[in-house]
């Protein structure tokens, strides 16, 4: 296996903790983005900036859920504030992740994810009915369109702070900007859960125990090898965890914990690896190189070195598009994913990043850039990658006309899951793999169980993983109640992201598609909560206004 040279210093990967900590670094490219796509942020005048800002829905996260939401509550002749903590709108879906994992069936999607993707085919011109593919910026440009269309107030800038309740009741949302705002009900729509926890409600980050809902791909899995081959015909590569190969007392190279392999089936308080979803191009003209970043590492590196060099041991090779990928969008553009093995996706550093406080995920967020972009300039500079997988990655450069504010790279994380709801009605794999009905059913969601990695660690002196393979579901109801906090908690939130469901369901549920679907039946319910209560919506009413609106609420 290849060793590390010398001439770098074996420091963690994560060194720029104790760094930040001692006010000895800073990081300069940390997500603190300051210009909107469509002109200045909307603001209050005169007292109500000093007080509160009174709305009828005030829903928390600019994310493409949240703007359904807000539309959907709009419509229904509502006040609504729009409250986003950046300076950006549109999530992930305005940053790289542009080959949306929507359904592949057709009469799964209606209402608001159809229109905007009925905007998009219309605007690319494209004829396939369910692959339907945008760039981020037309993405954030066509959101804020929608917003305005529908009198939404969009407030950007306001990172959440604090909150007050009466009783169960939320009254105030407080922001780090210094502001306030008063509302009937709350929506929160961020992907990070934040509201929710701040208001004091029951959440979970991690993984359930197989026994507490009954389900067969809960909890901590078997560690295993990576995988080059099929789990019936296995190949597994083997990779020298340590610094210094075949040294245990050098320590673990960056990105691998220690934890090893823990009970199988037990809970954990592991989560899905993060990374952030490239805009990638060969268009000449629209191309900016891949450059070393400032803090580069190559031992961050070591270990995709060690792979390649195993498998080239074996026989075997990466492909020369190992880096970049074939997710083909509109316009040259490619939208880079993670792989199975090493690639953009960030380990072990999820439950951090979930629980961590705003400091500490500014860091985070900062160090997943680096890596990423660390990663990049490996592929096109490291002796060790292939020649032609080199010569191939170095054809490729970020799309110089997205994300101009951010050095062209994307503005949000993706956060895959983090802090979940414990509801009124938890949502299981047993759910999804029965199909269940619900009478409070208020849309469909539709993708695979798909885990990305949970944690990379030591198996018997190797680097071992604790990843399953994707569970293919159809078409799957999801209840109105698994948006509700207990009834004896909050009488006055809706949670349509980091909704309430078991670890093992929210690997399915967790896609945009899915979420703008409960994001619109969020800004209904919120609508018509008599008295802001969200426990005493008349169902039939919520369901009969969601079909109205095109929603799909039942699968046929």
């Amino acid at each position: 296996m290849s060793q590390p040279r010398l001439k770098h210093s074996y420091r963690p990967a994560f060194a720029w903790l104790l760094m930040a900590a001692l006010g000895l670094w800073h990081p300069a490219q940390a997500q603190q983005l300051t210009t909107p796509v469509d002109g200045p942020a909307l603001t209050e005048e005169g007292p109500a900036a000093a007080g509160c800002t009174r709305g009828d829905v005030i829903v928390y996260g600019g994310t493409p859920a949240g703007i359904a939401a807000a539309i959907q509550a709009a419509r229904l002749k509502k006040k609504v504030l729009l409250l986003e903590p950046t300076m950006h709108i549109g999530g992930m879906m305005a940053s790289g992740l542009n080959k949306t994992d929507a359904s592949p069936r057709r009469g799964v999607y209606g209402g608001i994810v159809m229109e905007f993707l009925d905007r998009a085919r219309a605007n690319y011109g494209t004829t396939d009915p369910v692959r339907i593919y945008f760039e981020s910026k037309w993405a954030e440009k066509t959101f804020a369109a929608m917003l305005r269309d529908d009198g939404v107030k969009l407030v950007r800038g306001q990172l959440i702070a604090s909150v007050k309740r009466s009783g169960k009741t939320l009254s105030v949302l407080k922001t780090t900007a210094g502001r306030s705002f008063c509302g009937s009900v709350y929506i929160d729509a961020s992907y990070e859960g934040d509201l929710m926890k701040l208001s004091g409600v029951t959440t979970v980050v991690g993984r359930e125990a197989k026994a507490k809902y009954g389900e067969d791909a809960a909890g901590v899995q078997k560690l295993a090898y990576p995988n080059i081959a099929t789990t019936a015909q296995p190949d597994f590569i083997i990779i020298d965890p340590y610094v210094i190969a075949g040294r245990p007392e050098s320590g673990l190279l960056p990105d691998i914990s220690p934890i090893g392999q823990q009970p199988i089936g037990a809970a954990d308080k592991s989560l899905m690896a993060f990374n952030y979803r490239l805009c990638v191009t060969q268009v000449q003209g629209n191309l900016r190189p891949f450059t070393q970043p400032s803090d580069y590492d190559p031992l961050r590196y070591e270990s995709l070195a060690r792979f390649i060099a195993a498998m080239h041991a074996n026989g075997q090779a990466i492909s020369p598009n190992y880096f970049i990928g074939n997710s083909d969008t509109v316009n040259g553009k490619l939208d880079v994913n993670s792989n199975a093995f090493f690639s953009t996706n960030v380990w072990n550093i999820s439950y951090a990043y979930a629980t961590g406080s705003e400091a500490q995920r500014v860091q985070l967020r900062a160090s997943v850039r680096s890596y990423i972009q660390g990663l990049l300039w490996f592929a096109v500079s490291d002796p060790r990658v292939p020649e032609d997988v080199r010569a191939y990655t170095a054809q490729f450069g970020y799309c110089a006309d997205e994300f101009a504010d951010n050095g062209n790279f994307p503005y949000q994380i993706y956060v895959r899951q983090s802090r979940r709801l414990v509801g009124q009605y938890v949502l299981t794999e047993n759910d999804l793999e029965k199909k269940a009905t619900f009478s409070d059913g208020i849309g469909l969601g539709y993708y695979p169980m798909d885990q990305h990695g949970m944690i990379r660690t030591v198996l018997n002196g190797a680097i071992g993983e604790d990843i399953r393979e994707s569970i293919s579901v159809g078409p799957y109801q999801i209840p109105y109640r698994a948006m509700l906090p207990k009834r004896n908690e909050i009488t006055n939130l809706l949670v349509p992201v980091a909704l309430s469901t078991s670890h093992v369901a929210y690997t399915s549920v967790r896609v945009e598609p899915t979420y703008m679907v409960l994001g619109q039946a969020a800004g209904a319910a919120a609508a018509l909560a008599p008295g802001g209560n969200v426990n005493n919506i008349n169902i039939v009413q919520l369901r009969r206004e969601l079909i109205a609106a095109g929603q799909i609420i039942r699968w046929r």
